[in-house]
């Protein structure tokens, strides 16, 4: 998949693809420093917003540090100029070095001297390594190093780099951040000077290079760290062992896309979208849609010591606006007192707003930053929450994210089941009205054209409320209605129960249940446990006992219904508070 996205970056022109990356380019936190030739120097600190991906400069030339910087950095810290890994830059041009380091007495004149000396002297640095044919060649083509601006610029660094201070600007060197220096050069000379250090750097290791009709061909370097502690990695069966070879020109393609992807993963935008109709490579972080469909490619992508890709997939075809918009209804029709704000009724025209939903009433705000993190780093004290949030993120995000609905109703049937009964097991029943609510309404959504969903409607719960409190005998009238009742019999049997640690017990069986003599079974107990003995409503209970009793459901548990009468205001104890009023209003 690497490949199909790297064939959609090079259908830009070279120079597109560079001010594609410089156009966003993040250079990292620090003082930059351009040195013009007079050796006059002008200041600008640089930082990036975290927060808002927004970068803070406190002067001019912004565009032209950029680009000295992209040409001025390392492959990575393990290929440095500078044996002792203290002078981050690339060629005599650039000076870059943490300000630490020369507050610690790390950076010595000896080391500059000694950086000074391999760029103009690369053969120190490549000796008889399978990288000093590479550099001679390269050298033939852009000439050698220009002797005079290195020694020119060496000595203007020993002069000034241990008391940057006498430079007459505000530089805080307190900061854990960079010192960059850059030299008042054309563009093109930092672009050849950069490349006199990217070419023979270019492969993982020159060890796995070989020479095809006098081409050469290794190991890119990103993503593919081939050493002695991942001898996995090697083909033992070929005569190459490196997984697969590029030559230069594509393995410098390759560089450029990693470095157009740390762009995106530098403003946290972890997400991408490589359209192949547009020919577009779009970043959004995890909160982030696309505004138009798209199909092609995607890319989970992480900011470490370089960027790394952790997902990949194929998006057939995406877009954020649903065929058909998405209820959230209120079928229960509880009301949230301390969160009013609470979106009953919601019409959902896009997958971010149900997104929203799903992350909001099913994981408590845990699932949208949590869709790859590790298990170690999800913080959810609630362990139902957990083990559903793992066993669905990856397929939740498949579907809100890259199109792909496949499965999803029996998914969510399974997830939104399991959340249910934790957090009626914890006793957060208003939270369990409304998980119910929206897996009413998913189940409904996704059986369009289909089996329906069991519902619920308040004209059932006032019949069921005729039925209990009438002076004649009733009997219950549909399967809906006697699942119903039975939750709302188990509700009051639990308000019965005065230990806290007993009423998980209590609740667990007829939550597993899964027939109607099992149920039957556990409320004959409770019944014969309480009967003697209840305080509030006794004729009513026995009443609605009576109707479950004689009523035979034809059809299977349908464990929603039972779930629903008991996260729903219990009718029993609606009586008795409203009674317990009506003597208080009365003294």
């Amino acid at each position: 998949m690497l490949g199909e996205c790297l064939e959609i970056f090079r259908s830009y022109t070279e120079e597109e693809r560079e001010n594609e990356i410089l156009k966003n380019y993040i250079p990292k936190d620090g003082t930059y420093i351009l040195v013009m030739e007079n050796g006059e120097a002008f200041v600008a600190d640089i930082k990036l917003d975290k927060k808002t991906g927004q970068m803070s400069k406190s002067a001019g030339g912004y565009e032209d540090f950029c680009y000295y910087d992209y040409h001025s950095n390392l492959v990575s810290m393990n290929k440095p100029l500078d044996t002792n890994k203290v002078i981050h830059s690339n060629n005599y041009l650039s000076f870059f070095v943490k300000k630490e380091s020369i507050l610690n007495g790390k950076l010595t004149k000896d080391i500059v001297d000694e950086y000074y000396d391999i760029l103009e002297h690369p053969e120190k640095k490549y000796g008889k390594t399978a990288a000093m044919p590479i550099y001679e060649n390269l050298e033939t083509e852009i000439g050698a190093v220009d002797a005079e601006v290195l020694q020119r610029n060496r000595q203007w660094v020993l002069d000034h780099i241990f008391c940057i201070e006498s430079l007459k600007q505000d530089i805080d060197m307190s900061k854990k951040d960079y010192l960059k220096i850059f030299f008042a050069a054309d563009r093109e000379v930092y672009r050849r000077e950069g490349n006199r250090y990217l070419i023979p750097n270019i492969y993982n290791s020159n060890q796995y290079n070989v020479m095809v009709e006098g081409k050469t061909y290794g190991l890119p370097d990103n993503n593919q760290g081939m050493n002695a502690k991942k001898p996995f990695l090697s083909i033992k069966t070929r005569k190459s062992s490196a997984p697969y070879l590029l030559d230069r020109e594509d393995a410098i393609l390759q560089k450029q896309f990693f470095d157009y992807l740390m762009n995106f993963a530098s403003v946290g935008k972890l997400n991408i979208y490589v359209d192949q109709e547009r020919k577009a490579i779009l970043g959004y972080r995890n909160d982030e849609y696309p505004k138009e469909s798209l199909s092609g490619f995607y890319l989970r992508i992480q900011k470490g010591k370089e960027v790394e890709i952790r997902d990949q997939d194929v998006v057939p075809f995406f877009d954020n606006h649903l065929k058909r918009p998405f209820a959230y209804e209120n079928r229960l029709g509880i009301e949230d007192e301390k969160n009013p704000e609470h979106e009953f009724g919601k019409i959902c025209e896009t997958l971010k707003e149900v997104e929203w939903l799903i992350n909001d009433v099913f994981f408590s705000k845990m699932l949208v930053n949590n869709y790859f993190s590790e298990e170690t780093d999800i913080k959810i004290t609630e362990e139902s929450v957990k083990r559903m949030l793992l066993l669905s993120r990856r397929k939740l995000f498949g579907w809100l994210h890259l199109g792909n609905a496949a499965g999803m109703r029996d998914l969510l049937d399974q997830v939104s089941r399991e959340l249910i009964i934790g957090s009626i097991l914890n006793g957060h029943t208003l939270k369990a009205a409304k998980q119910l609510n929206l897996r009413m309404s998913l189940m409904q959504y996704f059986s369009e054209g289909g089996e329906e969903m069991a519902d619920f409607s308040m004209e059932l719960r006032e019949n069921l409320k005729v039925k209990i409190f009438s002076e004649e005998y009733m009997g219950l009238e549909s399967d809906r209605e006697y699942y119903f009742a039975v939750g709302q019999l188990v509700r009051y049997f639990i308000y019965l129960s005065k230990a806290g640690k007993k009423k998980q017990s209590l609740i667990n069986p007829f939550l597993n249940a899964r027939t109607d003599a099992k149920l039957k079974e556990l409320l004959g107990k409770l019944y014969k446990k309480y009967n003697y003995d209840i305080p509030v409503g006794g004729e009513h209970v026995s009443r609605l006992y009576g109707m479950i009793e004689c009523y035979e459901p034809a059809g299977q548990v349908m464990q929603d219904m039972v779930s629903a009468g008991f996260v729903i205001d219990n009718l029993i104890l609606e009586k008795k508070e409203k009674k317990e009023k009506e003597e208080k209003d009365d003294e």
